[in-house]
């Protein structure tokens, strides 16, 4: 009987000493983890404090509210980042802040859909936002512009991190398309004739978008540099 006793309080006591033992980054860092093997909306303080040992209520000694732990978790992953590499060339600036946002979100996939929950986008977040504005307004885009290219950047660097993390989608793939000939006789000549490699490099896909948008941007500002050099013609 005594063994038994033993027994039923050794539950309750290693429940209390991994309560003591919980600090805040230790939460962090466990709900990074399940967030990133699930994601944002899947996460509840019980699955939480299940995956710890301990009882929801621990949670509360550190965090307010789930909105309040997914707001920590935000600011946590995104601080842990250097945006502004320092670099003197406007262009070098931009590549280096979103080559590491998309690092970034291939290393915690979960992210992009973290900084979609309202009230748990923390002020880091906007770091690479500032970062890229200061390289536009650098380059000579006015202030509209830049604003527009920074959302074309983010769009783009956040749906090609997506997309490498899930993998393709076969059904949008045309060699399948065409091997099946589910799209035989439309007259998508160009689309059958398409012939792409047998293993499709992010990477390269990724520096060849943001090079596309960074020459976008020094054609746009060129064009209005010769455009108000060149003189006013009036008709008398």
């Amino acid at each position: 009987m005594a063994g038994s006793r033993r027994h039923k309080t050794s539950a309750p006591r290693t429940t209390e000493r991994k309560r003591r033992d919980l600090s805040r980054n230790k939460l962090i860092a466990v709900a990074i983890e399940l967030i990133d093997e699930r994601d944002a909306d899947a996460i509840t303080m019980r699955v939480l404090a299940d995956a710890l040992g301990v009882t929801p209520m621990a949670l509360y000694n550190h965090f307010s509210s789930k909105r309040d732990l997914l707001a920590a978790v935000a600011d946590y992953i995104v601080s842990a980042a250097e945006f502004d590499g320092q670099h003197a060339d406007w262009r070098d600036q931009v590549r280096h802040c979103f080559d590491t946002l998309r690092s970034l979100c291939l290393r915690h996939p979960g992210l992009p859909a973290l900084l979609e929950i309202d009230g748990a986008v923390p002020a880091s977040a906007f770091a690479p936002m500032e970062v890229t504005l200061r390289a536009l307004r650098e380059a000579g885009l006015d202030e509209l512009n830049s604003v527009r290219t920074y959302y074309l950047l983010i769009g783009f660097t956040l749906s090609q991190a997506a997309y490498q993390t899930r993998g393709p989608i076969a059904a949008l793939e045309p060699s399948e398309q065409v091997r099946a000939e589910r799209i035989a006789g439309r007259g998508y000549t160009a689309t059958e004739r398409l012939e792409l490699p047998p293993t499709w490099d992010f990477d390269a896909s990724f520096a060849f978008g943001i090079s596309l948008i960074v020459n976008g941007v020094e054609a746009t500002v060129t064009r209005r540099v010769m455009g108000s050099a060149s003189p006013a013609v009036r008709k008398v």
